[in-house]
């Protein structure tokens, strides 16, 4: 099982946060956010079968269409009790989500060019039954609608008619001038559901009716006139009769989707993961991703390798230069990779990119690289990224490399994958390179995969010497002393410390002097692997 350090190194975490935000729910995001490996090639391979389905929906012009919809599990589960009643707002979710449901469904079942597709919405409704009622019932808001039931329309007819009434007769009261002379001001208004006018204080005994409420400042009695009360009463009524009604209407609903709870969970859930593959779908075509294919022999080959969140970093910064792809095949009779270079060179984007792929792919989701791109069946991927130094733990940076690189070793099999940044790194160089060449004799009879970057020449040495081994290099432009960001596999490459330094404004009299410290043995090495190069390029 991949561990979750080996996630965070990697930023897996970060990329499913970008493909969740074309999830059309709450649920659907976290389920993008909680996605993992698979266990086995048959499920990888249906998952990018049907994100593949819902691409090609997108390219023959007639995309996936999902409205967006609320989580309804707690509603359901609420509903289940006998006799429970959900309210309207709630009942106004239930719908939201058949509308949805009943959408895809409609949009897929017949479908003959996306069999997987098909399949999985086979079980799906939407429950055209229950969501005409519901329809008819209850509005968006959560408002029940006079269409609800006859009775319901009704009596809220009547209601309206009576309010006219009271309305009217208050108006009169307002205008009569016996009247008028008491009162604070000529509005109507409500106080405890009862129809008022606003009496001064000092002169409520003047005016026949019963008093509701009183003004904050108690300059003003809000009083119901003696002639409205017989028709406020019946007003009452009827208000006392249609809440009744809506209850019935509102236990009605709730018994119906009591009775299919079970298969409206189940639906649910469909719902959920096709939003989920949707999202990812949306994600791979903003940044032209490609299905890979599977292997069980513990070899990778990656063809024009994109690092996917350095190509969503170039796109918010909307521009024109592009992640330079990188090409890289392990297994079989190498099982070994050291990448050299120069810093900031991209040798530790290189094999997060392979460690990222090799994720999305175990994920069953599109990578972006070439479709002939193949990524093997492993069950763990050790990595030893970044600089573990704690000072909790009292463990320095070399110390910290080398006990996560124990542990590596102690997991490494023929289905792991391992990535080790800066091999050999925080020590007296030389000790560094000789345990680093150990350790990597030592990973290599594991059986296991391992890509590892490192400065350190003398390691560069051994793999050349090696069998089972690659020395691989990121180039660098000599004549601009920059680096280019393309992996070359075969040969080693040099640190440019002095080059880089000089780009980055050391000065030149400084650059000499380490020169000469350093000494002819290297500027030899270095002149030879220059010679190669020229040779190579010739």
């Amino acid at each position: 099982m991949i561990s979750k350090t080996s996630f965070e190194a990697l930023e897996f975490d970060r990329l499913l946060e970008s493909a969740s935000k074309f999830a059309k729910s709450e649920a659907s995001r976290d389920a993008v956010r909680s996605i993992s490996p698979l266990g086995n090639i048959k499920e990888i391979t249906k998952r990018l079968g049907l994100i593949q389905e819902i691409r090609l929906m997108a390219q023959k012009g007639v995309p996936l269409r999902i409205s967006p919809f609320p989580g309804i599990e707690p509603l359901l589960y609420k509903v289940r009790p006998e006799g429970a009643v959900l309210d309207p707002k709630e009942l106004s979710g239930i719908m939201i989500f058949l509308i949805a449901a009943y959408s895809i469904a409609d949009q897929l079942k017949e479908r003959g060019d996306l069999p997987l597709l098909k399949d999985l919405v086979e079980g799906i409704t939407g429950h055209p039954d229950i969501l005409r009622i519901l329809e008819k019932s209850i509005d968006s808001e959560g408002a029940i609608l006079d269409s609800a039931s006859f009775t319901l329309s009704d009596l809220r007819s009547k209601i309206k008619k009576l309010e006219g009434k009271v309305r009217k007769k208050l108006e009169e009261v307002v205008r009569d001038e016996d009247v008028a002379k008491f009162l604070q001001d000529d509005f109507i208004t409500q106080r405890s559901g009862r129809w008022v006018i606003p009496v001064r204080m000092d002169s409520k005994g003047q005016v026949q009716g019963v008093v509701h409420d009183v003004s904050k400042s108690g300059e003003t009695a809000f009083m119901e006139p003696l002639i409205i009360i017989g028709l406020s009463n019946e007003l009452e009524n009827l208000i006392a009769e249609a809440k009744a009604e809506e209850i019935r209407i509102l236990r009605n609903l709730s018994s119906k989707i009591r009775a299919v709870s079970s298969e409206m969970e189940s639906e649910y859930k469909v719902v959920v993961y096709i939003d989920t593959l949707n999202s990812i779908a949306i994600f791979s075509d903003r940044l032209g991703m490609e299905p890979p294919q599977m292997n069980e022999q513990t070899t990778i080959n990656i063809v024009r390798a994109r690092h996917p969140l350095l190509m969503l970093a170039f796109q918010r910064a909307d521009t024109p230069k592009g992640v330079v792809p990188i090409d890289v095949r392990l297994g079989e009779d190498n099982t070994v990779m050291v990448i050299t270079g120069p810093n900031a060179g991209g040798k530790t984007i290189a094999i997060k990119t392979i460690g990222l792929l090799l994720l999305m792919a175990l994920s069953g989701i599109p990578v972006p690289a070439d479709s002939s791109s193949n990524f093997p069946l492993v069950y763990n991927l050790l990595v030893d990224i970044g600089d573990k130094q704690s000072i909790e733990e009292n463990l320095s940076t070399f110390s910290a490399h080398v006990s996560n690189i124990a542990e590596i070793l102690k997991q490494a099999d023929k289905n792991t994958i391992v990535l080790i940044d800066e091999l050999g790194t925080g020590t007296d160089p030389d000790e560094g390179a000789a345990l680093s060449c150990a350790v990597l004799k030592e990973m290599k009879k594991s059986g296991a995969l391992l890509f590892a970057t490192t400065h350190l020449t003398d390691i560069k040495g051994f793999v050349h010497k090696e069998e089972g081994m690659l020395n691989a290099s990121m180039e660098f432009n000599d004549k601009t002393f920059t680096p280019l960001y393309k992996l070359r596999v075969g040969e080693p490459g040099q640190s440019h410390a002095f080059e880089t330094a000089k780009r980055y404004g050391l000065p030149e009299e400084i650059i000499e002097s380490a020169k000469n410290i350093l000494g002819v043995r290297k500027i030899e090495l270095d002149t030879l692997i220059l010679d190669l190069n020229e040779k190579r390029r010739q």
